[in-house]
């Protein structure tokens, strides 16, 4: 087209434009029509192992830059050989399987293991079968405990957390939720690195968590800041607009005692509706059947004989104060409503003549009595429809609890006694398991597969077992043994404490623990761990014979150096772990018929039974 034929105005698509552009296939086009918000901190692109088992021994270790070391990040990620198997069925059982026919889990797994590698060991046989990651981990401040690495600063904590997470989006399904508790000295941070990870169109919602109590109004008039008692918990899914993505939450509720909240109601001048009891739905007859939309059957009855009376009346005929009238009658509270649904409008449309009361009886699609026979009251000429004072509160005792849907902010969690919750004692970092409970609920269903990687406790299995939903738990830290295990195995044999009574728990189910197989790790512990130079030469012997060294590691000239002979226990210690392949922690299932490893007939059975038997 000419120049001088384009109107003043008008531009043709095909002009030049000069500027930064991106070729990420995620995001092709030019950067100022970006809006993606990225963080950006040293040894972004790089893998932080953190290999620690013992809370009183620090490791420093290397980073793996992705593109320079990525032949050993390729080979510190594969598979690992399992070991040590041990089966805890209340049924006394001695045999499993870990997948049924179809490849799905079977049964609730407790690893022990560097949680990075163990994840990678997961990828394949679980990519796209978890609902729901629960993720507690350090919060990075200087009274956590985390010891993973001496320099453990801003930077290097992110980058320990970004390695994990994209390992776990591989493990979500499409479905599948991700909660990650932390305060507020990394929050910010983790937000958008989280956005960067999952997208910022899958971040759901960031809760506020009461986790302190606060103190009285004396004392810590020093403290230059206020004191600290809420803990966040960011939520994202793993793909929103996928046609297999996530829908919603399921319904959860917090509680207000009934009485104060219609105090409030008072207060605030608004009506209480529900302030009738229908004492007596008298004697039913069918009268009708009706199809719903899919052409399944609504029974339709009338009543006569029916007792309805307010709660004032019944007061004064029966004596009774308010909160007595409302504890007798709990159950038959009611009011009427005109609740705009498909199920009424055919209700109306299909029933002529005058009733007092009709009721009908068929089989919900959808809500929270779907595939159950239903009950639901109609009154009067105009069909209102019933509703009960039961359905949207909760008895216990002396006491009626109204529920109301939960927000963001979250309270009401025991804090007292928690170190001792679950009859283990853990005093640093143990979360509530009504605050588990919680998450759980809203988050999975029945049957659903809950990961939790920093298991710490076993606070996250112990409630999953306990809500029917199955489990993976990874701890790579010793206390497993004393603690994690320890916890679960009283789940499993009916454990009282925490939401057990209130969820009906009488013990059951199952879990198989095994750790994956330390290899040059259990060099580095020995090494750590050693106390005399006559320890660390018995180490460096075997080390020499059947450790994966560096490559660069000469053993002639490393006995020769006379300088060795001269160095303090804690140098010596020093120069055995850099001679280590960092990349060889465990062994590799690639290793396992390598004679040179001493892989047991046991682990080779048991590596096999969860990867699956090599083609031969």
């Amino acid at each position: 087209m000419a120049e001088n034929s384009l109107k003043k105005g008008q531009y043709t698509r095909f002009s030049n434009k000069i500027g930064l552009y991106s070729a990420n296939q995620e995001n092709v086009g030019f950067i100022k029509n970006n809006s993606n918000v990225v963080i950006n901190f040293p040894f972004k692109d790089a893998v932080l192992v953190g290999g620690m088992s013992r809370e009183d021994v620090k490791t420093t270790e290397k980073f793996l830059h992705q593109e320079v070391d990525s032949k050993d990040i390729d080979t510190l990620f594969e598979p690992k050989v399992l070991t040590n198997p041990e089966y805890y069925s209340a049924t006394n059982e001695t045999e499993f399987e870990f997948f049924d026919e179809n490849g799905e889990l079977k049964e609730n797994l407790l690893i022990k293991g560097n949680n990075l590698l163990a994840l990678y060991s997961l990828r394949e046989k679980l990519a796209n079968k978890v609902k729901l990651l629960y993720l507690d981990p350090p919060y990075n401040t200087e009274n956590d405990g985390f010891k993973y690495n001496d320099t453990f600063t801003h930077s290097s904590w992110l980058l320990f957390i970004k390695n994990r997470l994209e390992v776990v989006k591989d493990l979500l399904k499409e479905d599948g939720l991700v909660f990650i508790q932390c305060d507020d000295n990394e929050q910010a941070y983790l937000k958008v690195l989280a956005d960067e990870v999952f997208g910022r169109e899958n971040y759901l919602n960031q809760v506020s968590v009461k986790m302190k109590q606060t103190s009285g109004a004396s004392g810590g008039g020093e403290d230059k800041r206020l004191k600290k008692n809420i803990e966040y918990i960011l939520i994202y899914t793993k793909n929103m607009n996928s046609e297999n993505g996530f829908k919603k939450f399921n319904d959860f509720y917090d509680e207000v005692e009934l009485f104060e909240y219609l105090e409030t109601m008072k207060q605030l001048k608004k009506s209480w509706k529900y302030t009738r009891i229908l004492k007596s739905v008298g004697t039913k007859e069918h009268i009708k059947t009706l199809t719903d939309g899919s052409g399944e059957p609504i029974e339709v009855y009338t009543h006569k004989g029916v007792v309805l009376e307010p709660i004032k009346k019944v007061m004064e005929e029966e004596n009774l104060t308010e909160a007595e009238c409302y504890l007798k009658y709990f159950d038959k509270i009611m009011r009427d409503t005109n609740a705009q649904s498909s199920i009424r409008t055919r209700v109306m449309e299909g029933v002529t003549g005058d009733h007092e009361l009709l009721s009908i009886e068929y089989v919900p699609r959808s809500g929270k009595n779907k595939n159950k026979v239903t009950t639901v009251y109609y009154k009067g000429a105009k069909c209102d429809q019933i509703a009960w004072l039961s359905d949207i509160a909760v008895k216990r005792g002396k006491y009626i609890f109204k529920l109301e849907k939960a927000g963001t902010f979250w309270d009401g969690f025991p804090l007292n006694n928690l170190t001792k919750e679950g009859g283990v004692l853990f005093p640093n970092g143990k979360k509530p398991e009504l605050l588990l409970q919680r998450i759980i609920e809203i988050a999975t269903d029945e049957g659903d597969l809950v990961l939790d990687f920093f298991s710490g406790s076993g606070t996250t299995a112990a409630v999953a077992h306990k809500l029917g939903r199955k489990w993976i738990a990874i701890e790579q830290m010793d206390y497993i043994d004393e603690i994690t295990k320890t916890r679960l195995k009283r789940v499993i044999n009916g454990e009282d404490g925490g939401i057990s009574k209130l969820v009906n728990w009488n013990g059951g189910g199952s879990f198989v623990y095994f750790e994956l197989k330390r290899y040059n790790q259990a060099y580095q512990d020995g090494i750590l761990a050693a106390t005399s130079k006559g320890e660390l030469d018995s180490i460096y012997n075997e080390m020499a014979q059947n450790a994966f060294l560096k490559f660069w590691f000469d053993k002639k000239d490393f006995e020769r150096e006379e300088s060795f002979r001269a160095l303090s226990l804690d140098d010596r210690k020093v120069l055995l772990l850099q001679v280590l392949d960092e990349n060889q922690l465990y062994l590799n299932h690639a290793d396992m018929l390598d004679s040179k490893f001493k892989v047991t007939q046991e682990e080779i059975a048991l590596t096999d039974k969860f990867y699956g038997a090599p083609n031969v």
